[in-house]
């Protein structure tokens, strides 16, 4: 079994380094899993069991075995658990895993795997105190496939080094996700930094994040952008924010600058409406009436009043 420098202190944890933030402890959780599959267990693995791997490769690393917990109630959501601490009863890392299962790709329940792997960022991100938090979540190509398809329809990306989730974009996901999270949880503006990418084969990979803590930030901001270009910019991923959002309650695929008025008024937007419609009709329309001063092409005029998100 592979062994890392350092030596546990009376805490249980390495003194020298927080061996649960090094890339090479969870290289050894995906062999492990590799080897698993390998040997025909593939059926039979589950978050348990990957739990089970990530503790035996954090006391490999320094991890005093007696310090770690399974389950352990989170300190501020009532009935919340969490999937592994370390630290004992003074916790110093909070670790949440997924690994959804398909048992039937062809009628997987994707939206629930999509609520419950963003669940766990917010129950991360609202846990208290001085802890690192981490998120561990083994992936299907299946899973995959549909999570690249949430970031082309809604925005949300969790394949980035740099995970952004916005109270405007979450609440368009589809109703199922949303009801997992929960409306108290999802109103929060929720950042995490992807530490590891690793491959386990052909078929999973595993990610882990470390989540940041919850600010107060009662708006659903966008990143800062020089200030000649915040007002364009800001508004124009609003405006593409509450299309796609029109569109997914809708079902169809064309809209009206009433229809993005109207939920962007519901999002308390900062944004007037003569800026909103301007932004619709001219500079985000690439074939304009009068487009000499458009600046991207992400809309296409199909009728009188009546738009669609352009595909090509």
């Amino acid at each position: 079994m592979t062994r890392w420098p350092g030596r546990a202190d009376e805490d249980g944890f390495g003194s020298d380094v927080r061996v649960w933030l090094s890339r090479a402890v969870w290289a050894v959780v995906a062999i492990e899993v590799r080897e698993y599959r390998k040997r025909g267990f593939g059926a039979l693995l589950t978050k348990d069991a990957v739990r089970f791997c990530a503790a035996r490769a954090l006391v490999d690393a320094g991890v005093e075995v007696a310090s770690l917990r399974v389950e352990a109630a989170h300190p501020v959501l009532k009935g919340a658990r969490v999937d592994l601490v370390v630290g004992g009863d003074r916790p110093v890392a909070s670790i949440e895993l997924q690994y959804p299962r398909e048992p039937n790709p062809a009628n997987a329940a994707w939206t629930t795997a999509l609520g419950e792997v963003l669940k766990d960022f917010y129950r991360l991100a609202v846990y208290p105190g001085a802890v690192d938090r981490l998120f561990v979540f083994v992936e299907t190509a299946q899973l995959r496939r549909y999570m690249a398809g949430v970031v082309a329809r809604y925005g949300v990306d969790l394949d980035a080094d740099t995970v952004i989730l916005r109270p405007g974009r979450v609440a368009a996901l589809p109703s199922t996700a949303t009801t997992i999270i929960g409306t108290q949880l999802a109103a929060h503006h929720v950042t995490a930094q992807r530490l590891a990418l690793l491959p386990v084969d052909d078929a999973l990979r595993l990610a882990v994040y470390r989540v940041d803590p919850v600010a107060p930030q009662p708006d659903d901001v966008t990143e800062p952008l020089p200030p000649e270009r915040s007002t364009r910019d800001g508004a124009r991923r609003e405006i593409l924010d509450a299309i796609r959002a029109v569109l997914t309650r809708s079902g169809g695929d064309t809209f009206t600058p009433v229809e993005i008025v109207a939920e962007m008024t519901r999002r308390e937007t900062g944004y007037a409406e003569s800026t909103i419609r301007t932004m619709i009709t001219g500079h985000l329309c690439w074939n304009a009436p009068d487009n000499a001063g458009t600046t991207y092409d992400d809309l296409e005029r199909i009728d009188r009043g009546r738009y669609r998100l352009r595909t090509t």
